[in-house]
C-alpha cells in the first residue's frame, strides 16, 4: 500500500485522476496546481 501511494506522489497520472477537476488543474497550470497541493499540505496535513 505504502509503495502505491509512493508511486501515486512520485508520479502522478492526469490521465487516470481519482478527482477529474484537479487533474485538469494539473495539466492546464501547474504553477496553481502546486500552489494548492501547498496550500491543502498546510491546511489538513500540518
Amino acid at each position: 500500500v505504502l509503495l502505491s501511494i509512493c508511486s501515486l506522489l512520485c508520479d502522478p497520472n492526469p490521465d487516470d485522476p481519482l478527482v477529474p477537476e484537479i487533474a485538469k488543474i494539473y495539466k492546464a497550470d501547474r504553477d496553481r496546481y502546486n500552489e494548492l497541493a501547498r496550500e491543502w499540505t498546510r491546511k489538513y496535513a500540518m
